[in-house]
């Protein structure tokens, strides 16, 4: 089946703004002709990683975060110690 063109749907299952923010960020570089869509719950979801400037839907479509990373800035205080540091 050479040649053969799949498309491409990207959602998130309900977690947060940092997987939704990495799914919105994935079904971006999906050309246009392939994607079904981007789903993502973060908006149904009580409380965000990111205070500020999580996830947005505007008109039905989502708002690609900008920044570095994944762009959005969560607030690391929520996330307590590290389990474990890696030097």
């Amino acid at each position: 089946m050479r040649g053969l063109l799949h498309t491409h749907t990207s959602d998130d299952s309900w977690g947060g703004d940092i997987i939704a923010a990495a799914c919105t960020h994935l079904g971006a570089t999906v050309r246009p002709a392939l994607n079904e869509g981007v789903w993502v719950a973060q908006p149904y979801i009580d409380g965000h990683y990111d205070p500020r400037g999580g996830i947005t839907v505007e008109g039905g479509h989502i708002r690609l975060p900008q920044g570095p990373g994944l762009g959005i800035e969560p607030d690391e205080t929520l996330f307590g110690s590290p389990v474990a540091v890696f030097d």
